[in-house]
């Protein structure tokens, strides 16, 4: 999981792979008063989205003082007003708590910089439309603050990267400064492995990896974070790059693996769920993953990261061609069981993961997509997206999918869903929402 941060032009920054994007950061934003208090380390974490501000609150609970830089004004004024621009289980009640005291929000990057002894960097990696990583707002960052560096400071990479890039940015400091890391100034990779609604408490329970360069980085970057976790993983930094792809790619290849199999037991004409219940029901070495949607800012692109440079990565990149054509394949399906011209269907659930509001690589559009393209009339719900009456979305539905397993879904029945939808409507139910065992159920014959 990583940030994203919007990008505005200001600064053009060439990525490692050629290209170009562009981020602004600002310098001139005015920052409330922070009431002084006592702490441990003043931190700027860059970058305050689904990784960065849980991540700064987690520190002001343990007595550090944190700014949180984001280029987004309105997110900035939202989180300085103690509103959270999205679902975190605990993360409103300490936002609230240290708003204004332990944590302000702030445009002001080198301000922050320069009154930090800890820099945090979480920002955005994504891939270009040929699926290379692009780096510009790390590099846009690094740019902007390059002046602000003071000796004894250090500087923390959270964002996913490709390998090497530590490396990297350790000879652009070198080069376009007059320190030296692990001298002068210090420089970890300290990836996040957080889930995406539980990182609140997953922060504070997971093992921290610190990647380093030299000892003296790998000590300080220790003591920041035996703050918050007591476990420590301390390893050489390019190391820690492939670990973070590898956690990814690993689930990653294993949905695959389930959703292959899934198509297999259909064209076998036999249920999946069936035969899963067959491998693991008392096995040892069982564990075969149920199929499902598999998406989102991580799963989708890191791969990305571990390709570009091996011509031997054919079970990474086959994952992700499986992975990304289920929605396709499971409504070809359907359309050998309905003409889908004119038909109206529902699409629940909009999100990558379950009970969470991140919908980016969500390949429920992709699906809905597909079903315009189809001549078919598409409605969507999410109960944390898309808040319409579920039974509204539902009423006279040919084609239901369940996209996304949210527990708000718990409820869905046959006996639920038959005086809504229309006689005869295919319900594509691949995370077995309905307890019936079958990716396809034609309702009123359930």
């Amino acid at each position: 999981m990583e940030e994203h941060m919007n990008n505005q032009a200001v600064n053009q920054v060439e990525d490692h792979s050629g290209n170009q994007d562009s981020v602004h950061f600002g310098t001139q934003s005015s920052v409330p008063t922070m009431t002084p208090v006592a702490h441990t380390y003043t931190i700027s974490v860059i970058g305050i989205g689904r990784v960065g501000l849980p991540l700064s609150l987690s520190f002001c609970k343990k007595g550090c003082k944190v700014f949180g830089v984001d280029v987004n004004q309105d997110h900035v004024n939202a989180v300085n007003g103690g509103t959270m621009p999205f679902i975190e289980v605990g993360a409103t009640e300490l936002l609230q708590r240290f708003i204004g005291r332990e944590f302000i929000a702030t445009t002001d990057l080198r301000m922050a910089v320069q009154g930090s002894e800890v820099i945090i960097m979480t920002l955005g990696t994504p891939v270009d439309e040929h699926l290379n990583p692009v780096f510009a707002q790390l590099e846009s960052a690094l740019k902007t603050i390059i002046a602000s560096l003071k000796p004894g400071q250090l500087i923390i990479l959270r964002s996913t990267v490709s390998p090497t890039t530590t490396e990297h940015i350790k000879r652009y400091i070198e080069k376009h400064t007059p320190y030296k890391i692990g001298v002068d100034l210090f420089l970890a990779f300290c990836p996040e492995r957080i889930a995406e609604g539980k990182a609140i408490e997953e922060i504070e329970t997971l093992p921290q990896i610190i990647g380093t360069l030299d000892d003296v980085s790998a000590e300080k970057a220790s003591a920041v974070f035996k703050l918050l976790t007591p476990d420590i993983l301390v390893s050489d930094a390019r190391s820690c790059e492939l670990a973070k792809l590898y956690c990814n790619m690993y689930r990653y290849i294993n949905f695959a693996i389930a959703n292959e199999f899934m198509m297999i037991a259909e064209q076998h004409q036999r249920d999946i769920y069936e035969v899963t219940r067959l491998v693991n029901t008392g096995y040892k070495r069982g564990g075969l993953k149920q199929p499902g949607f598999s998406a989102g800012p991580c799963l989708y692109k890191d791969g990305f990261f571990l390709v570009n440079r091996t011509p031997f990565a054919e079970l990474i990149s086959t994952s992700w061609k499986i992975n990304e054509s289920v929605p396709s394949y499971l409504i070809e399906q359907m359309r050998a069981m309905k003409d889908l011209q004119g038909a109206k269907v529902a699409i629940l659930g909009l999100s990558f993961k379950k009970n969470i509001d991140d919908t980016r690589n969500s390949l429920s559009y992709k699906a809905r997509k597909i079903f315009l393209a189809a001549g078919a009339e598409v409605v969507l719900h999410d109960p944390f997206v898309e808040r319409k009456p579920l039974e509204d979305v539902l009423r006279g539905a040919d084609v239901v999918l369940v996209a996304m397993n949210h527990d708000a879904y718990g409820a869905l029945t046959p006996e639920f869903l038959n005086p809504l939808v229309a006689d005869g409507c295919i319900v594509c139910d691949i995370w077995n929402m309905l307890g019936t065992g079958k990716v396809f159920n034609v309702l009123k014959n359930v």
